[in-house]
């Protein structure tokens, strides 16, 4: 084996006893909480490298330590697990307060100092994947019976995902195509930063001041409010509500509220087109990054030996492609004739109270006469019902269904915490009757256009497992010898030569061992992000109720996180889950919304206090089912564009991925798509989120989540006994067992037999 050592000035300087008088970078701060509001974008380069440094010489050490054990025999489950667990988890905390503050903090100098760190990052994460040591351990412990009989059931699981991952690593490729692969998977990092930052830069550069409020006629007050504190953040310092300037940006709550309530339809028809071609022209154009995306993933999948994107994707998730067409197409079956009726059934009504009986809606009317639709037909006006629905009153009956469900506490932090911007807060989570928090998290609430991204998501941050935020005695051993190096600096990557900053010892071996096995369990911490318009006007922040399922939905995802009982890492929480089972319990928990007790718990007039009118609520439930015919189709015809782009669709052909979606669009949707649609330029969930040939996964889950709610609702929701009995249940498989289990067993252990397609569609309205 032929050894070079690399010196590293940066960690001498870091280790030096000037540096360790000095302010501890906030990045590697091993606090249980971290310090948010002190990172700044000088902190990501030396973070990084002084990560990736420590968990060079962590990997040199167990490369070292498994090709010795193999030879001695003294091969075991903990020896490859204990040191990867620890290793992932480490490099996930820097990471995450990263990416984190990326999408939520967004600015030119942090960006900048991300886009240098990406490459960095990308390469340790190939190293780590690509191991040929852990690889042959891993191996091994599969393929000797011995070994492989003494694991348990979690543990076999573990050790069956992570060869598969590896497999999907690039590991067994001969050295030119894992050099393609390498270079194929920085590719397309970059080109799903790029893709996020031309959504983020586009939606900030969308600004429409209006002065008339006529131009505004049909907007709620709570649109007019939030209109009106953005001019007067803008410079427009005497912006009120009544009399303006409003600025109308394209963040998602602005533009819903403009097509849906906007009777200016010319300014419908601007919010429209604007939205549905974002981040498609110019310097911010996506489409061509897209064909760049679906070329790469499609030559990434062939070396790897499987015929397209789409398969290499659903190897590790529950559906088969095959099975993954089939539920669109059967729930399309139904969902379809309903969508085609509730199309005629607004456009009759749109011509009736026109009076124009040849009027022939466009794109941009849609959901403006669907609104009126429901609103004639049950008595709702959204912004009358937004008074009932204050932000804190929502989450305070959130919390109250955690604990009638789950037997959770959650309380507001008391401490004073660094937070990445005021309006944070932070809650704990104890079980009943305790005051020893079991896990934490942030939850991050009101929009921040250009700033922040758009939509709602859940963050992992702290994993419930053994593991240390600090360095190992590997790294220690290698700041001592002055041989502590970053995998980014590493000069020879791809060739034959390996780079080391740790020779092996039976002494250091042992000890780093030791210190694995004293890990302390850690507190689980999620972060929480949602859109929510921010307070104005002296008014609180008013939610509609799309939001308060939102933020459901979203708690859902954090609940998973919060309350698993794994304590192996690599499998504890949504890690570990197939990615088509990961919606699971957030789509069961938004149901709850439409709960009689949960919502009159969180229903209150933000002036008054009292509750919502009996018969409003009624006329709620009444509305769930409302245009579910439209909402399927639309979920369908993304979930196929994604399995076909992924597939059958030729990145270097003549037909445009735009294409593609409009071929599906006009195949489910109960009318034409309009022609200059580029919505795909802002599709984040599969080009540079999680969700690429995955898309689906939402609708597969929904199966899941809709069957195992159906529970409740069987037992009666006001029988409060059997509800807790479930709801304690539902906590202790679905919510605790994490990755451990297969998806299919845990929603056994819950429901007693497998899901079932049947009541999502009767839950849905779409069969009776």
């Amino acid at each position: 084996m032929g050894v070079v050592v690399l010196l590293l000035g940066l960690a001498a300087c870091l280790h030096s006893p000037a540096a360790a008088a000095a302010a501890v970078n906030p990045l590697l701060e091993s606090g249980p909480f971290p310090k948010w509001g002190e990172i700044k974008a000088e902190h990501v380069l030396p973070a990084v490298k002084q990560v990736l440094a420590e968990e060079s010489a962590s990997l040199d050490l167990l490369e070292q330590d498994l090709a010795r054990a193999q030879k001695d025999g003294s091969l075991s489950f903990d020896r490859v697990f204990l040191p990867i667990t620890q290793m992932r988890l480490r490099l996930d905390g820097v990471n995450s307060q990263i990416d984190h503050i990326s999408s939520v903090m967004d600015s030119s100098p942090f960006r900048a100092a991300v886009e240098v760190t990406n490459p960095m990052r990308t390469t340790f994460e190939l190293r780590l994947g690509q191991s040929k040591a852990i690889y042959d351990a891993l191996t091994a412990l599969n393929n000797t019976a011995a070994l492989r009989s003494q694991l348990s059931g979690a543990q076999l699981r573990l050790l069956d995902m992570t060869l598969r991952d590896y497999r999907n690593s690039g590991v067994g490729l001969p050295p030119a195509q894992r050099a393609r692969f390498n270079s194929i998977i920085k590719t397309l990092q970059q080109l799903s930063t790029n893709y996020t930052n031309n959504i983020l830069d586009s939606t900030k550069a969308f600004k429409m001041l209006v002065t008339d409020k006529k131009q505004l006629a049909g907007l709620e007050q709570s649109t007019l409010a939030v209109a009106a504190q953005k001019a007067k953040d803008a410079g427009h310092k005497n912006a009120t509500t009544d009399k303006g300037p409003w600025l109308l940006t394209l963040d998602y709550s602005t533009y819903a509220a403009i097509v849906s309530f906007a009777k200016n339809r010319e300014l419908r028809r601007k919010a429209y087109m604007a939205y549905r071609s974002l981040a498609s022209t110019g310097k911010t154009d996506n489409v061509p990054i897209i064909r760049q995306i679906l070329a790469n993933r499609q030559e990434l999948s062939r070396l790897l030996g499987y015929p397209n994107y789409a398969e290499q994707s659903l190897s590790g998730k529950m559906a088969t492609f095959a099975e993954a067409n089939d539920l669109l197409n059967k729930v399309a079956k139904d969902a379809r004739p309903a969508a085609i009726r509730e199309e005629e059934q607004v456009t009759a009504f749109a011509r009736n109270a026109t009076g124009n009986a040849s009027l022939q809606l466009q794109w941009w009317d849609k959901s403006f006469w669907a609104e009126r639709q429901r609103e004639a037909l049950f008595k709702i006006r959204q912004e009358e019902l937004r008074e009932y629905l204050p932000l804190d009153s929502v989450m305070a009956g959130l919390f109250k269904l955690a604990k009638r469900l789950y037997g959770i506490d959650i309380k507001p932090v008391q401490q004073k915490l660094s937070l990445w911007h005021p309006d944070v807060k932070v809650f704990a989570i104890s079980d009943e009757g305790s005051s020893q928090p079991i896990a934490y998290f942030y939850a991050d609430q009101y929009a921040r256009p250009g700033q922040k991204q758009s939509g709602a998501w859940v963050s992992p941050f702290w994993d419930r497992a053994r593991y240390v935020r600090q360095a190992s005695p590997a790294a220690l051993q290698a700041q001592k010898q002055g041989t502590l190096y970053a995998a980014s600096s590493n000069a020879t990557a791809g060739s034959n030569k390996t780079v080391v900053a740790v020779q092996w010892t039976p002494a250091l071996a042992q000890q780093q061992q030791a210190w694995l096995k004293a890990a302390p369990l850690q507190v689980p911490l999620a972060l929480l992000v949602t859109n929510q318009n921010p307070p104005a006007d002296g008014k609180p922040s008013l939610m509609s109720i799309d939001d308060a399922e939102t933020l459901f939905h979203e708690f859902g995802h954090a609940l998973q996180h919060l309350l698993t009982r794994s304590e192996v890492g690599l499998t504890a929480g949504m890690r570990g889950i197939e990615w088509d089972a990961v919606e699971f319990p957030s789509q069961m928990q938004e149901k709850w919304v439409y709960d009689n007790k949960t919502f009159n718990g969180f229903a209150k007039h933000y002036k008054t206090g009292k509750p919502v009118p009996s018969d409003m609520f009624a006329k709620i439930q009444g509305s769930q089912t409302y245009r579910k015919g439209n909402s399927f189709t639309y979920q369908i015809t993304l979930a196929s564009t994604d399995l076909l782009l992924h597939s059958s669709f030729d990145p270097k052909g003549k037909v445009s991925p735009l294409d593609v979606f409009r071929s599906q669009f006009n195949e489910f949707m109960p009318y034409k798509v309009f022609p200059g649609d580029k919505m795909l330029a802002n599709f984040g969930h599969i080009f540079s989120g999680g969700y690429g040939a995955g898309y689906y996964s939402y609708m597969w889950a929904d199966v899941m989540s809709t069957d195992a709610f159906m529970a409740f609702v069987e037992v009666g929701t006001d029988n409060e006994a059997a509800v807790q009995k479930l709801g304690r249940r539902f906590r202790n498989s679905v919510l605790s067992d994490g990755g451990s289990l297969s998806p299919n067993t845990v929603f056994k252990d819950f429901r007693g037999r497998v899901p079932q397609v049947q009541p999502l569609l009767k839950y849905n309205g779409l069969t009776k």
